[in-house]
């Protein structure tokens, strides 16, 4: 298990890394994951800075053959507990989210994202501004894990939304998350 170096942030508090030396997150789902930023004497080649290093898999879009429109799969295997990737888009206010809610309801598709951690301020919307993961489709049985993530940015309302593999993927396999277990 990778240890916090010191001049790490998680170093300077005594705690582990939220990952192993793979880059494999190895704390349970619920919990935040704290990784090294520019207050940290670390190098980008810290243990500790997974997400932020972006996606690192072969993903692409495709036409699902289940009517749920597009989705996304996987080009490559991907390991259990691997970092897949991040949910972004634009943050806006609960506010602004039930407005548009409303009219994303009447078009009959949503991209938002609740940031609830601590308490629901904000919330991501992801129908205008963001990457691939806007295509990743619900599912019950997921294979992907939502973990809140914290890097320079480290007010709890606002976490970065990282994605993680909850068991070994196929390679051509379409990626999921359960919507309702952030």
């Amino acid at each position: 298990l990778a240890e916090a170096a010191g001049g790490c942030c998680p170093g300077a508090s005594r705690n582990k890394f939220a990952y192993n030396e793979a880059g494999q997150v190895r704390i349970r789902a619920g919990l935040p994951i704290y990784e090294c930023n520019s207050r940290c004497r670390c190098g980008a080649d810290c243990p500790n800075r997974v997400v932020q290093k972006g996606i690192r898999y072969d993903l692409c879009i495709f036409r699902t053959g289940n009517g749920r429109g597009w989705g996304v799969r996987t080009l490559e295997r991907i390991r259990k507990n691997s970092f897949v990737m991040e949910y972004v888009g634009e943050i806006i206010t609960s506010e602004e989210a039930e407005r548009r809610g409303q009219v994303y309801d009447r078009q009959g598709a949503t991209y938002l994202f609740d940031l609830d951690y601590v308490e629901d301020v904000y919330t991501v919307d992801a129908a205008h501004y963001g990457n691939i993961s806007h295509f990743v489709n619900h599912s019950c049985d997921p294979n992907l894990q939502v973990y809140n993530v914290f890097i320079e940015n480290l007010d709890e309302r606002l976490p970065r939304i990282a994605l993680f593999a909850t068991r070994p993927i196929r390679a051509g396999e379409e990626l999921t998350f359960d919507y309702n277990m952030h």
